[in-house]
């Protein structure tokens, strides 16, 4: 199982529907923060993610949304997201709910481009006056290569998967200021309950990011 760094906090776990999960085990195991995913493409929503909000409140744990993409048109995606964590319904699930979009192959026809990635972010922050966490390793690497600087994924917090040691071949041409968050592992090699699930750290102590959730600006 890879290290994570000095200066970094591995306290942050990434679950879908079909991760079956504990959360209180997890949060016994070090884990504060869970970001579950709530929507794919422009119909899916996951049918576990208000079940398990709720519970992570009671829990205390930091609650986060990631929406995996799809190559759909990005109003649609941002509609079938916003709808399904309820956005504007509870402000202070609002307030505390970090967002995510999950820029990698998709599972359901065509990849997000990136122009419709561009589109994606921009209409989050229109409708929620927030910069959404990006997530991934090639596409996001592709992204960086190629968008115009001036696209407003420069806006969004980097979340960058990379199973090493370290973070390798950071994009660093859109994504200036670095990673907030690194998914190091799959867990695939990693000691229970946490052994099977998504891992990442923050580029930061336990006690920065729980100040900096849930928008790392």
């Amino acid at each position: 199982m890879p290290v994570t760094m000095d200066g970094t906090f591995d306290g942050v776990l990434d679950i879908n529907h079909n991760d079956d999960v504990v959360l209180s085990d997890m949060q016994n195991a070090g884990i504060v923060a869970v970001i579950h995913k709530a929507t794919e493409g422009a119909s899916f929503q996951d049918p576990l993610y208000e079940r398990r909000r709720y519970a992570a409140n009671a829990l205390g744990m930091l609650w986060g949304a990631y929406h995996f993409s799809s190559g759909a048109a990005p109003e649609d995606q941002v509609d079938n997201f916003l709808k399904a964590i309820q956005w504007g319904v509870d402000t202070n699930s609002d307030a505390s709910t970090l967002l995510a979009l999950d820029f990698e192959t998709s599972t359901s026809g065509p990849d997000m481009s990136v122009g419709d990635a561009c589109a994606f972010v921009l209409l989050i922050n229109q409708r929620t006056g927030r910069w959404p966490l990006v997530y991934g390793s090639n596409l996001v690497t592709n992204a960086d290569a190629v968008a115009d600087p001036s696209c407003p994924l420069s806006n969004c917090p980097l979340w960058y998967a990379s199973y090493n040691n370290q973070p390798l071949h950071l994009p660093n041409r859109v994504w200036t200021k670095g990673w907030a968050l690194w998914q190091f592992s799959d867990g695939r090699d990693g000691p229970a309950p946490t052994n099977g699930f998504d891992r990442s750290c923050y580029n930061g102590t336990q006690a920065a990011l729980q100040q900096a959730w849930p928008t790392f600006a």
